[in-house]
């Protein structure tokens, strides 16, 4: 499990210390600790929980929530950019042609 190309990244999680191991970017790994970290105050301040695991749990699915939303959203995107891509090559093989 001793990859010479990971390293161990030190973070802090919602007050907890964290020896992580990526094989990534250290500085983006941190980025997304903040990024975690800054989601579970927030659904902890709003929820009223300070307990760790319940918050935890909210913000996985609140990020699983935007997975999906951003998801959707793409497959719609690639389906309005399949769309106008034939109607191009339509409009092109009328010159063309």
């Amino acid at each position: 499990m001793n990859d010479p190309e990971s390293r161990v990244v030190s973070v802090k999680i919602y007050d907890r210390e964290y020896a992580l191991r990526t094989t990534g970017d250290p500085d983006r790994l941190r980025s997304l600790c903040g990024f975690l970290d800054t989601r579970m105050r927030e659904l902890a301040a709003t929820s009223g929980s300070v307990d760790t695991l319940r918050v935890a749990v909210l913000a996985a699915l609140s990020f699983a929530d935007e997975m999906y939303r951003s998801r959707d959203a793409l497959e719609q995107m690639n389906e309005i950019v399949g769309r106008r891509s034939l109607a191009c090559v339509s409009v092109l093989d009328r010159f063309l042609c």
